[in-house]
């Protein structure tokens, strides 16, 4: 091979490596954002009915993303007019059935059996990949899954394996499996996203067909069931300002880097980073709650870390002579 063409190719490689590089950004900072969001609705949800915080969160969202998308939408929509199906069931999995799932999970089981339950949808992103696409999974991101889901689990039961045994299984577990499962589907419908469509023009459409479900249960839970907007008044605005940051963070930008993330790597490599969500949610609880960093702290990010090296790392291909 001459010396331009190993250059050409040289140069095509180095390029391909740049927008991965950025989707394991994304997926990071997404899983970042998402663990900050268990943190930050972590009193909340003694305040506020779940179905005002999967209301207001979307709203605060979309309110952000009109002045950025507002420019895309026009040559946008008449895209995702032709791909009607793919869009619903982006906007009603993502946005709608898992708001509503997640947080009714979180009123009816234990933060341990939440978070170790939703924490399978690497495994369930893994099984829809090799059921239903033509991306089938790596035996390596196979090991990689599990090593990073046994990460995972350290974390969440302090390192102490009896905690799992010790389980009572109730209404709300199976709602925190059924999350998991709902994500791992609209991951997969995420790859039948119409090409062409910006990502901001993406979220944004999503979020408006998911609030076509959310706002008449936001209007049941008012009119029908009497719930408040705020179960407790004295004073409003704290959680005034964290409904507005999940809004602003882990709706708007989370949404938005995990849908760029997927359609860079595809969903079974973007899956193994959801592992990363207790761990960011450990992290920052020790770093702004002040709770104590421990030894399965450290015993778990070490797995998390090569569970997704495992998934993420590339094939040796063999070099040209």
């Amino acid at each position: 091979m001459s010396q331009s063409n190993v250059t050409t190719v040289s140069a095509i490689q180095t390029g391909s490596q740049t927008p991965l590089t950025m989707a394991y950004l994304m997926l990071v900072a997404c899983s970042l954002m998402w663990g900050s969001n268990h943190v930050v609705a972590r009193g909340i949800n003694e305040t506020v009915p779940f179905e005002a915080l999967s209301f207001w969160r979307w709203i605060v969202a979309i309110c952000l993303l009109l002045p950025f998308c507002f420019k895309y939408l026009r040559r946008d929509l008449k895209i995702m007019a032709d791909h009607k199906l793919s869009m619903f069931l982006i906007g009603f999995t993502g946005v709608f059935l898992f708001s509503v799932v997640i947080y009714l999970a979180a009123y009816n089981t234990t933060a341990v059996n939440t978070g170790l339950l939703n924490a399978t949808t690497p495994i369930w992103v893994l099984l829809f990949a090799a059921l239903l696409t033509a991306d089938k999974p790596r035996l390596g991101q196979w090991l990689g899954v599990l090593v990073a889901g046994a990460g995972t689990a350290t974390i969440i039961a302090k390192g102490d394996p009896s905690v799992f045994a010790r389980m009572d299984f109730v209404l709300g577990d199976v709602l925190a499996m059924m999350s998991a499962m709902v994500w791992a589907a609209y991951s997969m419908f995420l790859k039948r996203a119409p090409k062409g469509v910006h990502p901001l023009s993406l979220v944004f459409v999503s979020a408006l067909i998911g609030l076509c479900f959310l706002t008449p249960l936001y209007v049941w839970a008012l009119v029908v069931d009497g719930k408040p907007f705020f179960t407790s008044l004295d004073p409003v605005w704290p959680d005034m300002l964290k409904i507005f940051y999940i809004g602003a963070g882990p709706a708007f930008l989370g949404y938005m880097f995990w849908n760029r993330g997927v359609s860079l790597v595809g969903p079974a490599k973007a899956g193994v980073f959801m592992y990363l969500i207790p761990v960011c949610s450990s992290g920052l609880a020790i770093a702004f709650l002040g709770e104590a960093l421990h030894l399965y702290h450290l015993a778990g990010i070490v797995l998390n870390v090569s569970g997704i090296w495992l998934v993420t790392r590339k094939r040796r291909v063999a070099k040209p002579t």
